[in-house]
Formats: structure tokens, sequence, C-alpha cells
């Protein structure tokens, strides 16, 4: 007769069904045990994981081996697939699953994932997206020139195709400048968000605050900015409603539509040879006069910090109150303010300063057909707006600043990790406050403190777009920055491109991108 306690374990194993002798390890089938991904892309590991006797306790993963620490996401002890995210370094990695059962019998089995990098396998790509947008655009496209940065340190794409100066055939180059149009705006309000920084003024400071009667043009008053059915509350606009354009006041810029609007009246004397009397700087005291002489504050629809009507005329109002406010010109206040600090050496106000860096700007163009409305014939054409020497000084803070690339990706970049205010109040609402603009289908639009967010086909963009064919913005959920500009007006070839590479890179799976809806 045996021991009891020999006998005692006998009996457990037998009503258990088996012991370590009896049992199997659980089994581990891998169908794609190599991979090939890029890197900061995510991708799914899945092992299916069996066991003969029902016995499986658990499911571990874990990283062997590699240059950087991956980022792996497991639902539960028992999940038989995995989402790694890999990191910004390129190389060999290994995972491992390991499945064990209720007695610590294992089975383990190995992944091997090449990551490329970047520049191997994405690059390329790029250069020839733009390429091809281009060929299919260039007889009204100039050039044009491109920037991806994927937010990891070195890792940004920088292209250009087409020509600088199309008659003398001057290839155009990555770090050529050229107009920014309203992405101005953008740059402009870092001035107020620096001034907003040291508490010399607030969002919600007035314009009675910044001004006084002696600053206005001759025969008008502070409260002459804002008329609303004959009641005069200009005083009251705020630094917040000039940022978001809510302040209910019209664009000074007419787009070749009024007669007597600086911009119809600098093409018309560049055209046609007319126009003595333009001024040979719009500047900005001149530019308040003419938008209050022209009555672009009076007769107004919305009360202040009611509904959103973009323009120019908010941003270039405030640029002329901060100067005012602070005995400096609008120019030094960027240099002082923005440009300086953020090592941003190329950039400049168009015709209100020399050049800094190259002066050979970007010829860029504005194909004005027939079917343009309210616009004189005689101003139809593909006019050359750089080689035509059109005064677009009128253009200032809020549309005249000539910048890079890689100039414009310094400025976003401390704007959108979040680097560029200290203010945790006012970098708050650099990215919470935004206005509703419109919806139509497929894309819902909204404006903040000078900046623009969309949100189309599962992706949010948020920068600014500026008139003579420019974009920069950040693009999520593939956390990039792209800035793209084709130099004319009318040619939708920067979106074309900008939607292409946002295409290619969720069909990569860059940070883990989800798939976007069919169609633009």
């Amino acid at each position: 007769m045996k021991p009891m306690n020999l006998v005692l374990p006998s009996l457990i194993c037998s009503l258990l069904t088996g012991c370590n002798n009896n049992n199997h390890a659980p089994d581990i089938e891998i169908a794609q045990p190599n991979h090939s991904a890029v890197v900061t892309t995510q991708l799914s590991l899945t092992a299916v994981v069996s066991d003969k006797d029902d016995n499986l306790k658990e499911i571990k993963w874990r990283q062997i081996s590699g240059p950087a620490q991956a980022t792996l996401e497991v639902d539960g002890i028992k999940d038989q697939s995995i989402e790694v995210t890999l990191p910004a370094k390129a190389g060999e990695y290994i995972f491992e699953v390991e499945a064990k059962d209720i007695w610590r019998l294992k089975e383990k089995s190995r992944f091997v994932i090449t990551a490329q990098s970047l520049e191997e396998a994405v690059f390329p790509q790029l250069d020839k997206l733009l390429s091809d947008t281009y060929s299919e655009s260039k007889e009204l496209v100039p050039g044009m020139q491109a920037l991806v940065d994927f937010g990891i340190e070195g890792q940004v794409w920088r292209g250009a195709v087409g020509y600088r100066d199309k008659d003398d055939r001057v290839p155009l180059l990555i770090d050529t400048p050229f107009r920014i149009a309203s992405i101005s705006k953008t740059l402009s309000a870092g001035v107020t968000f620096s001034l907003i920084d040291e508490g010399v003024i607030t969002l919600d400071t007035t314009l009675a605050e910044l001004v006084s009667e002696t600053d206005m043009p001759s025969g008008y008053q502070v409260e002459d900015f804002h008329v609303l059915n004959g009641v005069k509350r200009g005083g009251a606009i705020t630094v917040r409603q000039l940022l978001d354009q809510s302040s209910g006041i019209e664009d000074f810029v007419s787009y070749l539509s009024d007669l007597n609007a600086p911009d119809t009246r600098s093409f018309q004397a560049a055209l046609l040879g007319t126009g003595e009397d333009i001024p040979a700087v719009w500047h900005s005291d001149l530019l308040i006069e003419d938008l209050l002489r022209r009555g672009i504050t009076q007769s107004l629809g919305d009360m202040p910090g009611e509904q959103h009507l973009y323009g120019n005329s908010n941003t270039d109002i405030l640029a002329w109150a901060l100067e005012k406010y602070t005995g400096k010109s609008f120019e030094q206040l960027l240099y002082e303010r923005v440009y300086l600090p953020l090592g941003m050496n190329n950039t400049y106000m168009d015709q209100h300063e020399p050049a800094r860096g190259d002066d050979k700007i970007v010829e860029h163009y504005f194909n004005i057909a027939a079917d343009f409305e309210d616009i004189p014939p005689a101003l139809y054409g593909n006019h050359n707006i750089v080689e035509l020497g059109v005064n677009t000084s009128f253009a200032w803070a809020g549309g005249g600043i000539v910048s890079t690339l890689d100039d414009l990706n310094l400025y976003f970049t401390a704007l959108h990790q979040r680097t560029l205010v200290q203010d945790p109040t006012l970098d708050e609402a650099i990215q919470s406050h935004w206005m509703p603009v419109r919806s139509q289908e497929g894309i819902s639009e909204s404006y903040g403190l000078a900046l623009a967010k969309y949100q189309m086909n599962g992706f949010e963009s948020v920068g600014h777009s500026g008139f003579w064919g420019v974009n920069a913005a950040m693009v999520e959920p593939l956390g990039i920055r792209v800035i793209t500009a084709n130099h004319q007006v009318v040619s939708d070839s920067l979106y074309d491109f900008e939607y292409g590479a946002i295409q290619l890179l969720h069909k990569l799976g860059i940070k883990g991108a989800m798939p976007l809806a069919s169609g633009k």
C-alpha cells in the first residue's frame, strides 16, 4: 500500500485529467513571422495560440531586441494579437510571444520586423508625388515647393520642382523665398502672443485701450471702427475679436471687384500704366485711413464677437494699434518678437523693409479668367505679379510677408509644439478657441486665433492658407506638418499634393494613422 503523501497527488492529477507528464504545451502558429515596415508606423502582430488540453493560462508579449523601445499595446492576458508602434530608429526589431498553461508548460515564437527609415521608404515617394502633381498643373503653375516635417528630429522632407523664373528657366529651390500671403496673419499674431505673454495686454484688451483719439486719421474717432445701425462701438472691439476675425469689420481688400480698393488700383497701375496717385508704399497709417474713408467699417451687419467674417482688415487694425501702443513699427515688432527669437533669418515684410537672405522671390501668378465676377475685363489674363511689379505693399500684416519653407516650419513647429508662448491660459486659448465658419459636404471648417481648422475625411488640419497659392498646417492623426506652395492663385495643385501625401502616409501607417474615407 502506497503512503498517503504519494496517493493524494496521484488522485488530484487523475481528477484534473492529467499532470505535467501527460499534459501538452500550448501551440503557437505564426503565418507571417517576418515583416517590413516604416519607422513610426503601427502594425498588428497575430499569433494563433491553442492548447490541446484547454489549460491555457496566459499569453505574454515582449520586445527582445531592437535599436529603440517600441510601444506595445495588448488588451488582455490572453490576447493573441498586439499593436506595435515602431520607434523613429530604423533597424531590426524582434518581438516574442510566449504562451503558458496552468502547469507552467511554455511555448515561444518570435517576429522579426525590419524597420525602414523615412529617407529610404517615404522620401522617394514624396519626391515622385510632387513631380507628378507639378507635371499635371505646370501649364498654370510656375513651380512647386513643399516640406513635410514628421515631428522627429532631423526627419524633414523637402522638395522643389519647376522654375523660380519661367522665362529665364531659373530652377526653383527648396530655400527660394516666396510671398506667404495670408499665412502672414498667423505670423503677425505671434507679436500679439508675445505681448500677452509679457502681461502687456490680454485677449480682452480693447481698441480703446490700445489707441487714443490722437492716433486716429484726421476726422475719425476710435468708435468709427464699428458702426452698426448708426451705433458706434469700435472702441469695444477686443484683441481676441481681431485675431479670430469676429469684429464684424469687412475686408478692405476687394480682390479686384472694387475700383477704389488698394488691390484693384495697384493692379490697374501695373497693367494699364494708370494710378499715379498710388503711394510708393501702403504704410499702416495710409491703410487705416483708406479703409475708414471707403466706409469699410460702416453699415456693418454683425456685432463684435457675434460672427466670423474673414478678411485683412482685422489683422491690419490690430497691427496698427500695436504700433501706436508700443511706439515701434510692426516690422520691428515682428523682427524682435518673432523672427529673431525663432531664428527665422529669411523672413521679412515685403516692400516695407529690406530683404533678408535671397532677395529674388519666386514668381507667382494670378490667372484672371472671364468668369471672374465684377472684375474689369482689362485685368483678364494669367499675370506674373512679380514681373509686372504690382505694388502689393497693401497686403502688409495680413498678407505681405516673405518667408521660406524652413522659416515657416520654425514658426509652426513652435506653435504646434506649444513652445511659442509660455502663458498657459493663452496657450489653452490658442488650442481651444474656435468659431464655426462653414460646413460643406465632407468638410467642416472653423477659425481661431489666427488659425484655421479643417476636418475632412478622417483627418484634421490646423494652420493657415494664403492667396498666392500657399498653405501650412499640422495634420492629425499623422502628427506631421505640411507646408506647400504652388505660386498660382487659381490652382489646387498644392492641395492635390497635400492630400496625396496624407493618403500615402495613411497607407504606410505613419503614426498609426487611421484609414481615410475615399474621395477628396
